[in-house]
């Protein structure tokens, strides 16, 4: 059925076909040490497809599919099963459809729909989800069902564009029949070497005293040269893995250092001040990534080694593994 579906397409490579597919497996080698004692894992050991083109030349499609996941452990872990008890037919969790669309382009406007991400997250959620090092990626990245069934409308101006989005909300268990939704307004732009993604989105909770999260994200990425980009996120919300969003504070700065065609070394930080009434928590999430590219230039396989710590639940995760994007078409 993967031909089927419609999906989100981020500049699909010129084929001849005007079609793109990508078999993304993904193995790590993660063992994890809290309160003297060690456990081993296998990480974020997955199987990902990335399917897109185009239809036509102003009608795009792109369809993101994660078929399997050896993701396990506490807090966040998700198991393979986890990506099938509840199909693509669900708001509150992520599932084996990440996202599946249609984008109709015609002058300077854009028209997207069907399952997409949601403009929330800044910089780190434009990342392809098995590039992340979640033991270093922030908790609203881990937490948040972040593809949404709806539509956005997006509005170039120059090196800028403004979207409109309508999508479920992540607090309903169905998008639609659940009368949740998430109303985004997104602001993503460019100018010499600097570049943004801002949003701000409304979900919709339904839950008495709370009804509403408004989401706040602003994100950049500096790139003075091409061995080094600075990237910062901020957010008035965190993630929360009881009540989902919680009112708070995160800043995620990261430094990537490619100091070879072979080589980066990346550097990252989140700081997330959870002011939740009944617990306030701090969490200081330090951690560092060697990324090796074998082939240099060509990126397609690529040889990651980490480190991070979580101070909230003074858990410290090492972590060695590999990634290949195989491109089929």
């Amino acid at each position: 059925m993967l031909p089927c579906l419609p999906l989100r397409a981020q500049e699909a490579e010129d084929t001849g076909t005007g079609v793109s597919l990508s078999v993304i497996p993904r193995l790590d080698i993660t063992p994890e040490f809290n309160d003297g004692s060690g456990e081993f894992t296998f990480g974020y050991s997955s199987l990902y497809t990335l399917f897109e083109g185009n239809i036509t030349e102003n009608l795009s499609f792109s369809v993101m599919n994660h078929w399997a996941s050896l993701w396990g452990t506490d807090p966040f872990g998700q198991e393979t099963k986890d990506l099938y008890n509840k199909t693509f037919w669900h708001s509150d969790t992520n599932n084996w459809l990440d996202w599946a669309y249609l984008t109709y382009e015609t002058g300077d406007w854009s028209f997207t729909l069907g399952k997409d991400g949601l403009l929330v997250g800044g910089i780190e959620f434009d990342d392809y989800d098995f590039e992340v090092h979640p033991a270093t990626a922030t908790t609203l990245w881990n937490v948040l069902p972040s593809y949404q069934w709806g539509g956005k409308i997006g509005y170039a101006l120059g090196e800028q564009t403004l979207l409109l989005q309508v999508t479920a909300s992540p607090y309903g268990e169905r998008p639609f029949s659940s009368g949740l939704y998430s109303f985004g307004l997104g602001w993503n732009g460019s100018a010499g070497n600097f570049e943004w993604i801002n949003a701000f989105t409304l979900m919709q909770t339904g839950i008495d005293g709370e009804k509403t999260q408004p989401v706040l994200s602003l994100g950049g990425r500096w790139t003075p040269s091409d061995a080094l980009e600075v990237r910062l996120d901020l957010s008035n919300r965190v993630g929360d893995y009881v009540f989902l969003l919680s009112k708070g504070f995160m800043a995620h700065p990261t430094v990537t250092w490619s100091f070879s065609e072979k080589f980066d070394l990346v550097g990252t930080c989140v700081f997330e001040a959870n002011t939740r009434p009944d617990d306030a928590v701090y969490t200081w999430m330090p951690g560092a990534a060697l990324h090796w590219y074998p082939f240099g230039e060509d990126r397609n396989l690529r040889v990651h080694a980490t480190a991070a710590y979580n101070s909230t639940f003074e858990l410290t995760t090492l972590s060695l593994g590999v990634l290949y994007n195989l491109n089929l078409l």
